[in-house]
């Protein structure tokens, strides 16, 4: 499948504080690899694809553009951000590594850097949660949610700890022949 893009240039400059001038060729690597590195792996692979051709062919609609435009775009968006800030401010140049400098600009610090790359985690993790849940509580709207196999990426649906645990009852063929025993068969 060619390389489709949820977002570009323009909604990043709109949505962030990337300025204007910024070139979009220094945008687009960490948009494919946000959307690669991220969203793959709460989409699924069959949703990504759906999404990407819907999007390739301009035929995306309903249910789907609910979806891409209030929940993938946004998170999409903050794990660009996250992944682009480095690369803004350090590139590769005949092999060596330099930092960008402009004549009317002072560049911040490593710690300032962090901090940005940071807020923006914190931005993106808010969106990729709203995402998750509402997939979760409309899968049924989206079939390709839950029809991924191997070699394709399932989707993530569980976010982290949860309050309850969830303990085995072990292997009832192994407890009957005088092997190991459940645990509610302890005494």
């Amino acid at each position: 499948m060619a390389e489709v893009l949820f977002i570009n240039d323009v909604y990043i400059k709109k949505y962030t504080s990337v300025n204007g001038s910024v070139d979009p060729n220094l945008l687009y690597p960490s948009i494919l690899l946000a959307q690669d590195k991220y969203l793959e792996v709460y989409l699924g692979t069959n949703l990504m694809d759906k999404l990407k051709s819907d999007v390739e062919n301009n035929t995306l609609g309903g249910n789907y553009l609910t979806l891409m435009d209030e929940y993938i775009r946004k998170c999409l968006l903050w794990f660009t951000m996250v992944e682009v800030i480095p690369y803004l401010t350090y590139k590769i140049d005949n092999g060596t590594l330099v930092q960008r400098t402009s004549e009317d600009t002072q560049s911040i610090d490593g710690g300032a850097m962090k901090d940005l790359i940071s807020r923006n985690q914190i931005n993106a993790d808010y969106y990729r949660k709203r995402l998750v849940d509402y997939l979760c509580a409309n899968s049924s709207l989206f079939p390709e949610y839950n029809t991924n196999s191997w070699p394709d990426v399932s989707p993530i649906s569980n976010q982290g700890p949860t309050a309850g645990y969830t303990f085995s009852t072990g292997n009832t063929a192994t407890s009957r022949q005088g092997g190991y025993k459940r645990i509610d068969q302890i005494p």
